[in-house]
């Protein structure tokens, strides 16, 4: 198989898993919506205990998918990797995975969109504090997006990146 079927083939399998990473977004906002009656055991909690409850998980639940997001790039990127230098990647540097690997592989593909973003996001969660409220609230990051339409625009981010991978 060349190179450019493998590429496609890899590409296409990343954008399935995107697909599945939204579904499960989608699953979040409509279980965490501020509907009464929608859980059978909402009496045994109080509103304000929900309220907290959904809160927190709904903001954890939002990191763990923008880290999946980056791992999504991230091993995209790796398999790629050992299609074009036929090797396995490894990092040996202290730079982020994603960009080292855009620089090594720079001769051979593009790659239109930047994932510094979101770069960032996945640092501060799986380094600092795993919110993604409190990742975008950080004065290195400073988004004043809400994190539902955060997560939207870096699914489409995400997918724009993988779409727009190309051989030169």
């Amino acid at each position: 198989m060349s190179k450019k079927r493998e590429i496609k083939k890899l590409k296409d399998y990343a954008c399935a898993d995107l697909c599945l990473i939204e579904k499960e977004f989608q699953q979040i906002v409509k279980n965490t919506s501020n509907k009464s009656g929608t859980f059978k055991w909402m009496a045994l909690l109080s509103d304000y205990e929900l309220e907290e409850f959904y809160g927190r998980h709904k903001d954890r639940k939002y990191a763990a998918l923008t880290v999946e997001l980056y791992a999504l790039i991230e091993q995209l990127l790796k398999d790629i990797y050992k299609v074009i230098c036929k090797s396995k990647y490894r990092n040996t540097s202290d730079v982020n995975v994603i960009l080292d690997l855009e620089k090594k592989m720079g001769d051979y593909l593009t790659f239109k969109n930047n994932t510094k973003v979101l770069a960032d996001l996945r640092s501060f969660i799986v380094h600092e504090e795993f919110s993604l409220k409190a990742a975008r609230k950080s004065e290195r990051i400073n988004i004043k997006k809400k994190n539902r339409i955060l997560f939207k625009q870096l699914m489409k981010d995400v997918e724009l990146y993988i779409e727009n991978i190309a051989l030169k």
